[in-house]
């Protein structure tokens, strides 16, 4: 038997009311955001022989190669992001896959993968906000050029 009305109207037939059907998105209570409070930064390097640097989600250095760290300039550090919404939300947060994030100084790059995220990819908002700190690793080429390097990448954090 087919439906007796559609969805946007009202009628009788053959003595059966039907009415408009009403559809409805719930939306979350709250609102969760995303916010970044630092950038990530490999701090001051000289290529020398090329190499890699890696900062840490906790904001640790290390180096392999022929990269000669310095303490002069910016320092290293994570990037950092507070995830806020309802108490007790979870969520899952995706980092950037390899080979898609490029530092530039206009003419020369470098290329930014293996992002790590502390604390865990999958979490709860406890309180209602969580920090989080996204470290990765830079490869320097042996011949890199000196200058300012910039670029971006994207966090998404998805709530279910």
């Amino acid at each position: 038997m087919a439906p007796c009305c559609s969805s946007r109207s009202t009628s009788i037939e053959r003595g059966r009311l039907c009415a408009a059907a009403l559809c409805l998105a719930a939306a979350p209570l709250h609102a969760q955001t995303l916010s970044n409070s630092s950038a990530l930064s490999f701090g001051s390097f000289t290529a020398s022989g090329g190499g890699t640097i890696t900062v840490n989600a906790g904001g640790g250095r290390s180096k392999t190669g022929s990269v000669v760290l310095s303490n002069q300039g910016a320092p290293a550090s994570p990037a950092q992001f507070t995830v806020t919404g309802t108490n007790g939300a979870t969520f899952t947060a995706t980092l950037p896959a390899n080979g898609t994030v490029l530092l530039s100084d206009g003419t020369h790059t470098m290329s930014v993968d293996i992002f790590t995220i502390s604390p865990a990819l999958q979490n709860t908002l406890s309180g209602g906000s969580l920090m989080i700190g996204i470290g990765a690793t830079l490869t320097v080429n042996s011949a890199q050029a000196p200058g300012n390097y910039t670029g971006s990448f994207n966090l998404t954090v998805d709530y279910p």
